[in-house]
């Protein structure tokens, strides 16, 4: 048994279930019987949901950054005009994700406009900018300068902080800050939807940081514990076996990787919801005995829809069109300039740098994290949560 591991997938819940066994066994005398064979690997799934929530804390939560005319809730009043309510409250994962994506688009879309101004009055909106036909070595050469000028760093935020009043703009460093953790989140989006699980790893600590400032201690306490394992501790081999089982490809398309605690929580959708039962026919006998079935069932799904050629069946829609919506939030975005710098311009609520803060706590404890508590709230796994990105 020493020779082989058990690898578990499962929230924060599952990992202090699994830290209850291990001090429970711990004065036994064989490692097999101390359970060290069980290996514990966050679920990329709950993370990625634990990430939104973050944002929704930093950009949205705060009543006093709301009237900001340029704030994120200003932003989702277009995207989603009709549910603002539920934005100020709590509005889930799936609301969240969305908003962080078009939000950016739009956002990089007023920086290539802003770009490309600059670099040719000409070139007035993006149209006039593609009419021109620019060469693949300029475009690079522009992506690297809207990285540069755009998009919040240490070094230029402490240069920020260093000038006067009167010499700061507030609106653009917000924008940039904005623009750097909306980044984040959708590159770590596309690293796990890619399957490209060396830049997952390297994209958790900045989020580290923003959980321990935005009431998640215990995520940032268990995903720290878990990369000091990942490199000190766990042998090559095991290091290499996570990695290659920390992701999985149901489909075996490209672009279409997912975390193997999403399949677990779909499973449980089939198994627990959908074909569970209704009223007093929802049992556990029910569900084990419907168990075995479903995927009997989905084949003979399969069967009917291929048989009489019908199309269009599934619960999987096409993305909604979003180029109206991100037209109009481009123009909104425009009218704020946030992309422009001008001195001595202020905004209704300074943001803070929730990274660099998260750095200065953190340096703070000589003997390492410590865990403590926090409100965990939003982990909660819904159906509409389950759909592909």
């Amino acid at each position: 048994m020493s020779e082989h591991v058990i690898l578990i997938h499962g929230d924060l819940l599952t990992k202090e279930r699994l830290d209850a066994i291990h001090e429970a066994r711990s004065i036994e005398d064989t490692p097999k019987h101390c359970f060290e064979f069980l290996v514990f690997i966050p679920g990329l799934f709950h993370f990625k949901m634990a990430c939104a929530d973050a944002l929704w804390r930093i950009w949205i939560k705060p009543k006093e950054g709301r009237n900001d005319m340029n704030s994120l809730f200003q932003h989702v009043g277009v995207l989603r005009p009709h549910e603002s309510g539920k934005f100020s409250t709590n509005p889930g994962f799936r609301r969240m994700h969305d908003v962080v994506h078009h939000d950016l688009w739009a956002s990089i879309l007023n920086c290539w406009e802003t770009e490309a101004s600059e670099r040719n009055s000409s070139w007035d909106s993006l149209e006039a900018f593609a009419k021109s036909k620019p060469m693949p070595e300029m475009i690079v050469e522009m992506s690297e300068s809207i990285v540069e000028k755009y998009i919040a760093t240490s070094k230029t935020v402490s240069s920020a902080n260093q000038l006067p009043a009167k010499e700061r703009d507030r609106r653009f460093e917000n924008q940039t800050l904005q623009n750097r953790d909306e980044l984040l989140y959708v590159d770590l989006c596309h690293a796990m939807n890619s399957g490209d699980i060396g830049r997952v790893e390297a994209s958790i600590l900045p989020w580290i940081y923003m959980f321990k400032l935005t009431g998640k201690p215990k995520y940032a306490y268990q995903m720290t514990r878990f990369m000091i394992y990942m490199c000190y501790v766990y042998t090559t081999d095991l290091r290499q076996i996570i990695r290659l089982n920390w992701l999985c490809n149901p489909t075996g398309q490209a672009f279409k990787f997912c975390p193997v605690d999403w399949l677990v929580e779909r499973n449980n959708l089939y198994t627990k919801v959908i074909f569970a039962g209704k009223g007093s026919n929802r049992t556990i006998q029910h569900i084990i005995q419907e168990l075995p079935l479903i995927e009997l069932y989905q084949a003979c799904h399969v069967m009917v829809e291929n048989g009489f050629h019908l199309q269009n069946c599934t619960i999987k829609h096409a993305p909604p069109n979003m180029v109206k919506t991100l037209e109009e939030l481009k123009q909104e975005i425009q009218k704020c300039s946030p992309h422009k710098t001008k001195a001595g311009r202020t905004a209704d609520y300074a943001v803070c740098n929730w990274i660099a803060a998260g750095i200065e706590l953190l340096m703070q404890y000589k003997e390492g994290i410590k865990e403590g508590e926090g409100d965990e709230q939003g982990d909660g796994v819904f159906a509409d949560d389950l759909i592909g990105d």
